[in-house]
């Protein structure tokens, strides 16, 4: 529609103002095409700045079979054995306890992108990896063999930016999946090594954890009846059990079946889980703690 056109347009030029501050090369100005009437098109104007000079990224990043690794370490140590993923039972495989809502157990597809943050083309460098991503997980299908049940796309480059991914980058995918009215298809999820949950004044938008003030209701609801969680927990704490359940070795796309999402949502009660997990994480008695939590991160991203 031509209001997506719109807020994609709005979004492109959100990120190419940060990039005329940050006095990048190449400048892209989006805007709709008024020649067009009957399909939105955007029109896409580049501009050089010739007396720029590229600059090489101060770090190595790692390479996809670091990241995969890395990754894969991560969804051991926090979906499986801590069980915050409840239907992901191994690091290769997702969708288990589903089956009989009609979701199979399949593969999960491990990507990863060598997209920079404000760099020239890295906002969409990263769109093209997350969309070709898809097309690959829309063609294996939800079974059999080669049946992928989500995407984990790690994209290092973007680790030190958690503004730019969790605004903009997000922002346009799920401006993209909603262009393409593919919302029954697939959903988009957030993650990031310095992931921090939203604050509630305002909403992130899609694929984002609960806000701060749902988090504390679930945990105060349903902590009160559990011999497990006695001591209560300040809201700093209980914004780190959300936001770990979000922080992984590096920034990090996840896509799910629409249908998967749907068939968890009917599976399990949300506000326990939640309660759940936090207590699990940051709880005072038997939690595991802030400082061990940033400690076993760390370890992930140097394996």
């Amino acid at each position: 529609t031509v209001a997506v056109a719109s807020n994609l347009c709005d979004i492109l030029n959100w990120y190419g103002d940060l990039d005329k501050e940050d006095d990048a090369s190449m400048h892209i100005v989006a805007q709709l095409d008024s020649r067009s009437d009957d399909v939105p098109v955007i029109q896409f104007t580049l501009s050089e700045n010739n007396d720029q000079v590229y600059q090489q990224p101060s770090k190595l990043l790692p390479s996809a079979a670091d990241t995969e690794r890395q990754t894969k370490a991560w969804v051991t140590r926090l979906l499986v054995e801590l069980g915050v993923c409840p239907f992901t039972k191994s690091s290769q495989k997702s969708g288990q306890g589903l089956g009989d809502m009609g979701v199979p157990v399949a593969n999960i597809m491990y990507r990863h992108s060598d997209a920079l943050s404000r760099s020239d083309g890295g906002i969409y460098l990263i769109m093209a990896d997350a969309w070709e991503a898809i097309s690959d997980m829309v063609a294996a299908g939800p079974s059999g063999k080669r049946g992928v049940s989500s995407i984990l796309l790690s994209a290092p480059g973007f680790d030190d930016d958690f503004t730019l991914w969790a605004g903009p980058v997000f922002a346009m995918l799920e401006a993209g999946v909603s262009a393409i009215q593919a919302e029954e298809m697939i959903g988009v999820v957030c993650f990031h090594p310095q992931y921090v949950v939203p604050d509630g004044k305002s909403w992130p938008g899609f694929g984002h954890m609960h806000s701060l003030p749902r988090l504390k209701n679930w945990y105060n609801q349903y902590s009160s009846g559990s011999a497990e969680s006695t001591i209560p927990l300040e809201d700093d704490e209980i914004a780190a059990g959300g936001a770990f359940q979000r922080r992984t070795p590096h920034a990090v796309i996840n896509v799910l079946r629409a249908e998967q999402l749907e068939a968890a949502e009917g599976r399990r009660s949300t506000g326990e889980l939640y309660e759940r997990n936090i207590r699990v994480l940051m709880g005072k008695e038997g939690g595991i703690g802030l400082e061990k939590l940033t400690k076993d991160l760390r370890l992930e991203q140097q394996l």
